[in-house]
């Protein structure tokens, strides 16, 4: 087990690249927000632009981005449990985040907003993944990229077509939902991501350009710098008010419940035989306890649910993250 991880995060990273994409994502994540806050609060750019941006990321960017991650992440059997935990993970507290929400009074676009903003978490470099590299270094880096590598297949294979489905009604179109749909170009990521899966089961390998030039580095910093700019495009800080009543409960779902639901799955994993390492418990807890993930505010814009709100349930559960959170992981974990 010992060597297949280590042969594992060996492939997956090497520490001076690390820390400069760490460092970079960091300046992205700040420069983003801040240059779209006051583009929109001093500049008078329109929020509309922020769908418009949101649109473009998914059509020229984000397929490319999943088709060429997932396509070099080895897939180790013996840490075939992360990935597994990821989804069940994903999918069951969307699912119950469906039934604490739906007591709320709100209407239909906000409450699916809070769905999303409970069920998908910041997994990545602006997330938990920079809080285990962190805390357990480029071994708990690489665990956390394995943990997340089947994280944007289920968005594209459950969320995405869902919410097709609930613009198709909408819009007051008579057809059903049909799988020609999935070519959607604001869902081109759903076909990259099964071809991702088919080259890297295959053995394929990338051109080693992509490596050499740093391609995904180039794709994923223009994605979140976009995607961030956008964000801040939709934060308005006399607006945020607004949304206090829903930060505690959002909150409680991210911090308190979402760690509760890994502990236990953790627990029964040991009562089934599957008794994962201590590192492997220790990211598995810090990646159950992140904030809102981008592609929540991104879903929320494209496909017009509630955008002002996604934004400031990302910035609510970002700060709460960095401020409370990640503080109680190192002193509990470190």
């Amino acid at each position: 087990m010992h060597s297949a991880v280590s042969n594992t995060i060996a492939a997956l990273s090497d520490g001076h690249i690390v820390n400069i994409r760490l460092a970079g994502m960091f300046v992205v994540l700040v420069g983003g927000v801040l240059a779209g806050c006051i583009a929109g609060n001093r500049f008078g750019v329109s929020e509309r632009w922020a769908k418009i941006i949101m649109t473009a990321v998914l059509i020229f960017l984000e397929w490319l981005i999943a088709l060429l991650i997932i396509w070099q992440i080895p897939l180790s059997r013996d840490l075939v449990w992360l990935p597994i935990i990821g989804i069940v993970m994903m999918l069951g507290i969307t699912t119950g985040s469906a039934t604490i929400f739906s007591l709320f009074k709100l209407d239909h676009k906000s409450r699916l907003t809070l769905i999303l903003a409970g069920g998908l978490s910041n997994l990545g470099y602006t997330g938990g993944a920079f809080v285990c590299f962190a805390l357990f270094g480029t071994q708990g880096l690489g665990l956390a990229n394995i943990y997340s590598v089947l994280w944007m297949p289920t968005a594209c294979l459950v969320f995405f077509p869902l919410l097709k489905i609930r613009e198709l009604r909408l819009s007051g179109s008579a057809e059903k939902f049909k799988p020609i749909e999935l070519l959607d170009p604001r869902m081109l990521s759903l076909p990259a991501t099964i071809i991702a899966l088919i080259l890297n089961f295959k053995g394929i390998k990338q051109p080693d350009f992509i490596t050499d030039f740093h391609i995904v580095d180039i794709f994923v910093y223009t994605a979140s710098s976009l995607s961030f700019f956008a964000i801040g495009l939709r934060v308005n800080f006399s607006r945020i008010k607004n949304y206090i009543n829903l930060y505690f409960p959002l909150a409680a779902v991210k911090f308190l419940l979402t760690p509760l639901v890994a502990l236990v799955l953790l627990w029964l994993l040991t009562l089934t035989g599957h008794d994962l390492t201590n590192l492997v418990k220790k990211v598995v807890i810090v990646l159950s306890a992140c904030p809102s993930a981008v592609l929540m505010v991104t879903m929320s814009n494209v496909f017009d649910l509630d955008g002002p709100l996604a934004s400031a349930l990302w910035v609510a559960t970002t700060v709460i993250f960095i401020a409370i959170v990640v503080p109680i992981l190192f002193f509990v974990l470190a």
